[in-house]
């Protein structure tokens, strides 16, 4: 879906979700904290085994693997939030629904990004490992100007959150999201995006901000969400 990567295949996307079967074994296990404090990882911390680079990629998987009607990512009412979300980071739908989230959640972020795939037409067609990582940089140079804020506050130094995956498959449903046929195909994505520390019990907004090299300005893109206990 061209939806997906609205406004120059900007992703713009805080919005959040919930999958109850995880939060037994957070009662018994620490969650782990950003090296530095605050409440953002560096993008080279390695949480739950993965990178936000690898994170980044299991987005994609889980946005581009649901049909639409099904996706997420086309739901305004917040109510697909959790379709498809595994343990244990939970993904954020990318057009910015309004979700309760459970308390003690990791949250990734994607801010602004792209994937190119064997699957898809050119611009976003490669062949190769190579091209793939040529053509999802290319297009994640024209983003500038970016800034998130969260709660109000600014996260410092945003361009030290940009990330590429690794390669990796994709399995495509029948009408999916990228208007492409069904089948799998190889993707690398590149992109703005980190992993959130659990924020407390109630009202939070993230606003996102990006600019473009020629001078486009994109409407900021604000998202509002409430952190909930379990029942």
């Amino acid at each position: 879906m061209r939806t997906v990567r609205p406004n120059a295949r900007i992703v713009l996307l805080v919005a959040l979700c919930f999958i109850g079967g995880w939060i037994g074994s957070l009662v018994t296990s620490p969650f782990p904290s950003p090296a530095g404090g605050g409440l953002v990882f560096s993008a080279g911390e390695n949480v739950y085994g993965a990178t936000t680079g690898e994170w980044s990629a299991r987005h994609w998987q889980w946005t581009l693997s649901l049909p639409i009607g099904k996706n997420p990512g086309q739901d305004a009412t917040g109510v697909l939030c959790a379709t498809g979300q595994t343990a244990p980071i939970f993904f954020i739908p990318r057009n910015f629904p309004s979700c309760e989230v459970p308390a003690g959640t990791l949250l990734f972020v994607p801010i602004a990004g792209t994937e190119c795939s064997t699957a898809e037409p050119p611009p976003y067609h490669g062949e190769t490992e190579a091209e793939l990582r040529r053509c999802a940089s290319t297009e994640v140079d024209r983003y500038t100007g970016i800034s998130v804020r969260i709660d109000g506050e600014l996260v410092p130094d945003i361009g030290a959150y940009r990330a590429s995956s690794p390669i990796f498959s994709l399995t495509l449903p029948e009408n999916n999201v990228l208007g492409v046929p069904p089948g799998s195909a190889s993707a690398v994505a590149d992109g703005y995006q980190f992993l959130l520390a659990p924020l407390p019990p109630g009202e939070h907004e993230i606003m996102v901000h990006v600019e473009l090299q020629d001078g486009t300005v994109l409407p900021d893109k604000i998202m509002r969400f409430t952190v909930v206990e379990s029942s």
